[in-house]
């Protein structure tokens, strides 16, 4: 703690010290004042060193100028600890400079002051007001020093700072060592690699401009450090050694371009000392200080815009989320059906009510069986269940009138329960895409350009990419090209960088070698692209009853992206041109959500409320659906009432079956869900209920034709031909006489037909 108090001592000295000798037009020292009342008021602790060091400073000005010092010291602490009188800090300063600069002058003078030498006051007031202005902009209390946060009014109070202490260092030169000199040129350096183009160029020209009103001369010399700056910015792809060597080159040109300069031995050496300074800064404090100017750096409007509209799309997420804790928990849950006695008004004041719903309970059977009939699409077994049920009951046409009436409100219960339950369902993919949209927009405020964010990550993980630019940004088809200054084999920089784009995009990346470049330095060209690391061979068989044209089997086979690709199978009850409109309804509408990025679950669910819905028909849609993950090797299934699905993999064997009815056939409706992870070669197989005779074993069909599939694979032919193949011999053995679609995938490595492996000869 007593060292950093030393230190903390040394630079107040060494600060008072350059505010007090730097002067303007060789006459005006208008800093120390500004700074005295910036330590009176916020470093109190360091006034002694701060006096000490004013005092010295001005002293190496001249004798009358200590005095001129004393005396405005005396004033403005009379004014500003006068009790009665309220003055600003700003209206201090202009008295006291004004009165003490015209009383000294005019007893200098005998009279009244020429001109001139009130226009020295005159600049000498503004440039005092100015500085403190500057001064309470960037100097805070310590106690504010850990929440201190870089803006752009403290930026430009710090350009005004640093010139003020650079004007007062000028005479500070030990042989060929300009302490000015040398930390120009190190400030020049630390920002160029630290910041952009644009900033540096500001940066340098804002002190000479400075440095240059100072002095009245040399104004050439703010071109001088511009270009300086703006050579050395440009080069900093080159790194640290090119920004040192190049920003040397300006000077070097403008040596035998303008002899009126003050290059001398001095400049040149004192910007070589600045050179040696900023090599030997550590390359962690470079990336820290870059890092957090990258950050900071953005343009207020844009952020005021997107935070507005973050605020209110934060406010709708609460609310959609709100609601759907409200609704989500309470209509998802399974509710028990609770048995209970029947009750018909008509059967009340029936004699043979306890013979029928006693003891006895002989009505209960036949109503059960009316009940299952009347879903049924077959008329003869709606005949058959009401016959029977009117062989028992003496008024069945009333009982029968009940029972419908008591079939529609059941109907109208369950549909109303699953619209609930769809609702809710959807309420959460809305919360979910809510959250997904603030996180993307976040990204957006604080990277709002793709090609400096990844380009900054990249470097970040000591990847020295300078350029990178993005083609496409989709899922699944991104693509870019980055430059990458890295002497490493290309293959171990690839590597390196598709781990590091993986861990950030969470998509698996693929990056070829396109241009390399040996000079002016060296460096490579990269095309990166989404890896679509698996393909999809898949073939087709599709049978109708009695070789009718029409089919009650839809399927369809689409991708999403080009790593992700949807695959759908629905078989619709029987075999007539209605069944296929119902089957193709469904699949047409299921993939209209999943265009709208529905969740698979919730569009299914959505498909059996409006399936539920009809008034006209009875019918009802298997559904398997699949998506393939073609760039991680996934295989999610959704099932409602479908048949297994396999996944043969050599000579194992993946099933996932389904246990749940078919879409819009029970109120109760459930979807089965699975995910396998593929293997490149592995073979999968949709298929339709047709397929399988229910009069044969349903177990020795299954094996048969699984063994087929395996034969056909293993002699090495194409899904095409091994799906054509298995058909027919699997006919031959076992007749189908229902719709049967048969759908057969295998799951193959991306791989360029050209490539070659050859083993190294050692």
């Amino acid at each position: 703690m007593k060292k950093i108090n030393a230190l903390l001592i040394g630079i107040s000295f060494f600060l008072a010290f350059s505010f007090a000798h730097a002067t303007f037009f060789e006459v005006v020292a208008p800093f120390f004042l500004p700074f005295w009342l910036i330590v009176r008021s916020k470093f109190q602790q360091y006034q002694t060193s701060v006096l000490i060091g004013g005092f010295l400073g001005t002293f190496f000005l001249g004798f009358g100028q200590v005095v001129i010092l004393l005396l405005e010291l005396v004033l403005i602490e009379g004014l500003l600890r006068f009790k009665y009188l309220r003055l600003s800090a700003y209206v201090a300063i202009i008295l006291t400079i004004g009165l003490v600069q015209m009383s000294w002058q005019t007893i200098t003078y005998s009279g009244f002051p020429p001109l001139l030498i009130l226009f020295y006051i005159l600049i000498e007031c503004l440039f005092a007001v100015m500085m403190l202005f500057f001064m309470q902009q960037f100097f805070v209390s310590i106690s504010e020093l850990k929440n201190y946060e870089w803006t752009k009014e403290k930026v430009v109070a710090l350009f005004v700072v640093l010139a003020g202490m650079l004007i007062g260092m000028q005479s500070l030169t030990l042989s060929y060592f300009s302490l000015p000199l040398i930390l120009m040129h190190l400030l020049i350096c630390f920002v160029a690699a630290v910041s952009t183009v644009g900033a540096t160029v500001v940066f340098t020209l804002s002190l000479g401009l400075l440095t240059g009103i100072a002095n009245l001369s040399f104004t050439s010399m703010i071109v001088l450090y511009a270009t300086t700056g703006l050579i050395a910015s440009v080069m900093k792809i080159a790194g640290r050694f090119g920004i040192a060597f190049f920003s040397l080159l300006p000077s070097v040109f403008f040596f035998f371009y303008d002899a009126t300069l003050p290059l001398d031995s001095v400049y040149f050496v004192s910007s070589v000392a600045g050179i040696l300074l900023f090599l030997f800064i550590p390359r962690a404090w470079l990336q820290t200080v870059e890092s957090y100017y990258n950050k900071h750096a953005f343009n207020p409007i844009v952020i005021q815009s997107n935070e507005a509209a973050t605020e209110h799309l934060k406010q709708f997420q609460q609310f959609v989320s709100f609601m759907k804790n409200l609704v989500f928990d309470r209509f998802t849950q399974e509710v028990k059906s609770v048995e209970q006695r029947p009750d018909f008004i008509i059967c009340s004041s029936c004699f043979r009510y306890e013979q029928c719903f006693g003891t006895k309970r002989e009505m209960e059977s036949s109503i059960e069986d009316w009940r299952i009939a009347r879903r049924s699409s077959k008329p003869f077994e709606w005949i058959r269940a009401e016959d029977q049920l009117k062989a028992k009951c003496i008024k069945s046409t009333k009982l029968l009138e009940e029972l419908e009436s008591a079939l529609q409100k059941e109907q109208m219960e369950r549909q109303f329960y699953h619209g609930k339950k769809m609702i809710a369902l959807q309420l959460r993919d809305l919360s979910n895409h809510l959250e997904q949209l603030l996180d993307e927009r976040q990204n957006e405020i604080e990277h709002t350009d793709m090609d400096e964010y990844v380009q900054q990550f990249l470097k970040q993980q000591q990847i020295n990419c300078f350029q990178l630019q993005w083609i496409k940004t989709e899922i699944g088809e991104r693509e870019f090209i980055c430059s990458i200054a890295d002497e490493r084999e290309a293959h171990t920089v690839i590597q390196q960088v598709e781990q590091l784009l993986f861990e950030m995009l969470h998509e698996p990346m693929q990056g070829v070698e396109i241009h390399q470049q040996d000079k002016p330095f060296f460096y490579r060209q990269f095309r990166f692209r989404s890896a679509i690391r698996y393909q999809l061979e898949y073939d087709i068989y599709k049978h109708s009853q009695f070789k009718q044209f029409v089919s009650g089997d839809a399927y369809r086979v689409f991708p999403l992206h080009s790593g992700l690709t949807a695959i759908m199978l629905s078989d619709g009850m029987g075999t007539s041109d209605l069944a296929r409109q119902e089957s193709d309804r469904l699949i047409h509408m299921m993939q209209e959500c999943l265009t709208h990025n529905m969740d698979p679950e919730t569009a299914m669910h959505t498909m059996h409320y409006v399936m539920s819905l009809k008034n006209t028909s009875d019918m009802y849609a298997t559904i398997d659906f699949a998506l393939v993950d073609l760039q991680l090797g996934d295989l999610w299934c959704w099932k409602a009432g479908s048949m297994t699905t396999y996944v043969l993999r050599g000579s194992e064997l993946f099933k996932i079956e389904s246990k749940s009815a078919p879409i819009g056939f029970l109120s109760d409706f459930t979807v089965d869900t699975e995910m396998i992870s593929l293997l490149s070669e592995d073979i999968i197989v949709m298929i339709s209920d047709g397929l399988f005779e229910g009069r044969e074993n349903w177990t020795q069909q299954e094996q048969y034709f699984l063994q087929l599939i395996r034969q056909a694979i293993k002699r090495g032919a194409s899904t095409q031909v091994a799906l054509y193949e298995v058909m027919a011999q699997f006919n031959e053995r076992y007749s189908i006489d229902d719709d049967c679609t048969v759908m057969l995938f295998r799951i193959q490595h991306v791989a360029t037909k050209w490539s070659v492996f050859r083993p190294a000869y050692q």
